[in-house]
């Protein structure tokens, strides 16, 4: 099939895709963040954690300010664009706290800036709004060397479960901390194959370097990439939307998370990439793929970059013995775990977690092993396995006399091939 080469402009994005593709129905659910937030709840996708919604002024008058997290949250209008309108606080004492430009806000202050919401003073078109609160996302830490405030996201553009272009957006100072191009953020193309950062724009112009660092636009390997195609294509596939643009952050213990859903993406993504978003909707227009999964593979295949076939693509195949990475308050720690499909949870030697200041939960769980049956207590446990993150409950057991302090249970292998061989390091 023939396509053209040409740039995608914002009339025939309107024409080709978005009045054909997108029903007004979901362009109305995308354009309202508490009631995308909804759909992705029902579809059991990630996304922050609401912590409380504004629809009215009595909403605001009773809401408890003690009740949220001292490790702060982010205050959003429902239907809010251009990142306008967000403000995140970075620490919460009950009725004060610190903005992540260090600002003091009192709670009457915050009571206030809700209340401009509500009148629409970040709405599009400036109509009566809703606000809400959300859990603050914790930057990962990746992106520390990257970005000195605030944090990145990706923008996948999804067209009928194809991923087909795809960019990180990094904030600066300039854009106080907001990962809005147009107030100052960088945007880097990214290689749909690999995850590969390959070119990057900076308020219009290419850069070939983070601007005060010695960074090198090209060749940032993003985390998580397979998962972040992956939730990107789901949430297109559930938003009732053809073609949308798909917000995802990374969170440092949740990993991806879908942050909105964009039924009118804007088209700097072509600058980023230097490349035709057009050539590329043309190309899968008329594919039918049955499932997300095959989206992604699709993805993947048509649109890699050359030198993407030199990137080594993270593996999720395992050994009986793996290395792990336990994540705790004081830091981490390298041990040898045990993985074994016959237990159902994983298990943790008690020694090792009071070495590690985990303390245990008040729930109890029941378990059947060679070495006897019954109830163990459990512990929060974080770490990660072939570079996947987890996080999971562990239960705990006296392992002292056991070669392999953890043991890996079948409930936190998901996604892994598990082959018989030992791990290189056991050999």
């Amino acid at each position: 099939m023939t396509v053209t080469r040409n740039i995608l402009g914002m009339n025939a994005r309107n024409f080709l895709y978005i009045r054909p593709y997108n029903p007004a129905v979901a362009k109305r659910i995308a354009d309202d963040k508490l009631a995308t937030k909804k759909i992705l709840l029902e579809n059991n996708l990630p996304t922050p954690q609401l912590l409380a919604a504004f629809e009215t002024r009595d909403d605001i008058r009773n809401f408890d300010w003690a009740s949220l997290p001292e490790s702060g949250f982010a205050i959003k209008p429902a239907r809010g664009y251009g990142g306008l309108g967000i403000l995140v606080m970075k620490r919460w004492e009950k009725t004060t706290g610190r903005t992540i430009n260090d600002e003091v806000k009192e709670k009457k202050s915050l009571e206030s800036y809700i209340l401009d919401i509500q009148e629409g003073a970040y709405s599009l078109q400036f109509l009566p709004d809703a606000a809400f609160i959300e859990e603050r996302i914790i930057r990962h830490s990746f992106f520390k060397k990257l970005a000195a405030i605030g944090i990145p996201d990706i923008r996948v553009i999804v067209f009928n479960r194809i991923p087909v272009m795809a960019m990180m957006r990094l904030p600066t100072a300039e854009s106080h901390g907001k990962a809005n191009i147009h107030q100052g953020a960088i945007a880097f193309g990214i290689d749909m194959r690999s995850g590969v950062t390959t070119s990057a724009i900076h308020k219009n112009k290419t850069i070939t370097r983070i601007p005060g660092t010695k960074i090198k636009i090209s060749g940032i390997k993003i985390p998580e990439w397979e998962n972040i195609l992956l939730l990107a294509t789901k949430a297109q596939s559930v938003s009732g939307l053809g073609y949308a643009g798909i917000d995802i952050v990374l969170d440092e213990n949740k990993g991806p998370l879908i942050l909105e859903i964009n039924a009118r993406p804007g088209l700097a993504i072509q600058k980023a990439n230097r490349a035709s978003l057009r050539t590329r909707l043309e190309r899968v227009e008329n594919m039918d793929l049955p499932t997300p999964e095959r989206g992604v593979e699709v993805s993947k295949s048509l649109f890699a970059e050359s030198f993407s076939e030199k990137v080594t693509a993270k593996t999720n195949i395992i050994t009986v013995i793996q290395p792990i990475t336990i994540r705790f308050k004081g830091g981490t720690k390298d041990v040898l775990a045990k993985i074994d499909t016959g237990a159902y949870r994983t298990s943790i030697d008690n020694v090792l977690a009071q070495e590690l200041s985990l303390i245990p939960n008040d729930e109890k769980v029941y378990v059947k092993s060679a070495s006897g049956n019954g109830s163990r207590d459990t512990v929060d446990f974080s770490y990660i396995l072939a570079g996947k993150k987890i996080t999971t409950i562990a239960s705990l057991a006296n392992r002292s006399h056991m070669r392999y302090r953890v043991i890996i249970g079948r409930l936190d292998l998901k996604g892994f091939l598990i082959t018989p061989e030992l791990h290189p390091t056991q050999n």
